[in-house]
């Protein structure tokens, strides 16, 4: 487009100058410059990476979630996902902690139940008796979860047995002591040796048994397989004769027929453990029923307040940038006082003078974007070649640092802009 008459300019040509204007002064004064977008790459860098990350993450806790079936739920003693507090500084427990626990014999009921396929008692081990749960052959030992579950926990879970088998019905019905380790303890204990067939003793201080190793299961392929280790599952009934189990952990995993309604194989349930509880019909719920929506929810909330540190973050460097660029933009201002005062005595606009100066400040800043997104894809892929993480860039958040870039340019160079496009052109012109 053309200049337009009394020192005019248009949109396209006011645009290209700015950003020439803009790459004369990256070049003119480099380490000013560079310092001045370096807030701006910080912030840009920092929203990239932990966008990254938390997109793998929230994916791989989906892909772990979803080898249970869309359908499957949970009994649970509490619904964890309104827990507000509540711990042993409290004076008082919270309500949920003071419900009655759930009865393991519970899920032969609800597994006959219509539309429902099975159901399970699980409970993940916590010692009452000092120390953590413990794996030991002789002198070596192993910290351990110990994990108390059905015969089909494979059937739910996925996974596979790598090496061995899993427990069978009959042994988990006649609470034989066997149990299924993970690779890690397998190595702690064993080394080379082939560990199924040998004897392990587990447990915590004096509450401690002899279990046989019948298998080693190898988790589904995920972030948190390669996070969590030193596994230990041993039958639910085994575990409540030979150790002790705390019955506030106790949950039940229901798992509805394929095909069946997902809405009525929770009605039917919810209604049967009301029955369980002897519950009147105006009293109360005091159990919980987790569906696998419910738990997304309470896993997006814990990173979602990772994303407000993101966002806490990325501002703060981004506003490090904008300062940067009010006092590059305020010498720039400075520096061509005569330029601007010619430019108004030939009949320049205020707005095309203050519209020059916000684009040349916003390239500023769109370049740190740039240089931000570059170095945060360069993290980004280290990341992945690095762990165990599988980060993702969405697209969101590229969208979103190059309009917050330009954004900080625009705002924070207002001031400078409006100052230019103010100065008296006679006094512009005097100015030496």
């Amino acid at each position: 487009m053309s200049a337009r008459g009394g020192g005019g300019m248009g949109f396209f040509a006011t645009m290209a100058e700015g950003i020439a204007v803009a790459f004369d002064s990256l070049g003119a004064n480099k380490v000013r410059s560079g310092l001045t977008i370096l807030g701006v790459t910080i912030g840009v860098v920092v929203v990239m990476v932990m966008a990254a990350a938390i997109t793998g993450i929230n994916r791989s806790f989906s892909e772990m979630m979803a080898p249970n079936g869309i359908t499957t739920f949970w009994v649970a003693h509490f619904d964890f996902s309104s827990m507000t507090g509540g711990g042993p500084l409290d004076e008082e427990e919270p309500a949920y902690f003071r419900n009655p626990p759930l009865d393991p014999e519970w899920t032969r009921d609800l597994g006959r139940l219509p539309g429902i396929q099975s159901a399970t008692p699980m409970v993940e081990m916590n010692s009452d008796f000092g120390g953590a749960y413990e794996a030991s052959v002789g002198a070596d030992r192993a910290e351990i979860s110990l994990m108390g579950v059905g015969a089909d926990y494979l059937e739910i879970y996925s996974g596979d047995v790598a090496q061995g088998r899993w427990f069978t019905h009959s042994e988990a019905q006649r609470r034989v002591p066997v149990v299924v380790i993970d690779s890690a303890v397998a190595v702690d204990l064993f080394g080379q040796r082939d560990p199924v067939g040998r004897d392990i003793r587990v447990g915590a201080g004096r509450n401690a048994a002899m279990f046989r190793v019948i298998g080693i299961y190898r988790m589904p392929a995920n972030l948190f397989s390669g996070l969590a280790t030193h596994y230990v599952w041993v039958p639910f009934a085994t575990a409540d004769k030979f150790l002790s189990i705390s019955d506030r952990t106790i949950s039940f995993i229901v798992r509805p027929e394929p095909g069946a309604d997902a809405q009525a194989a929770l009605d039917v349930t919810y209604a049967r453990m009301r029955q369980l509880r002897g519950l009147e019909p105006a009293e109360e719920d005091d159990f919980a029923i987790m569906t696998q929506d419910q738990m997304l929810n309470v896993w997006n909330q814990l990173t979602g307040v990772l994303f407000a540190a993101m966002m806490g973050l990325s501002s703060i460097g981004l506003m490090v940038g904008g300062i940067g660029v009010i006092g590059i933009m305020m010498i720039s201002v400075t520096e061509r006082t005569k330029e601007i005062g010619l430019r108004k005595a030939m009949g320049g606009r205020r707005r095309d003078i203050m519209w020059q100066f916000l684009v040349e400040a916003s390239t500023l800043t769109l370049l740190g974007g740039t240089v931000g997104m570059l170095l945060g894809g360069g993290l980004v892929w280290v990341l992945n070649q690095l762990t165990p993480l599988t980060a993702i860039v969405p697209l969101w958040s590229i969208v979103a640092a190059l309009v917050a870039s330009a954004l900080t340019g625009i705002g924070f160079g207002l001031y400078p802009a409006s100052r230019a496009a103010r100065l008296d052109p006679i006094e512009a012109l005097r100015y030496e």
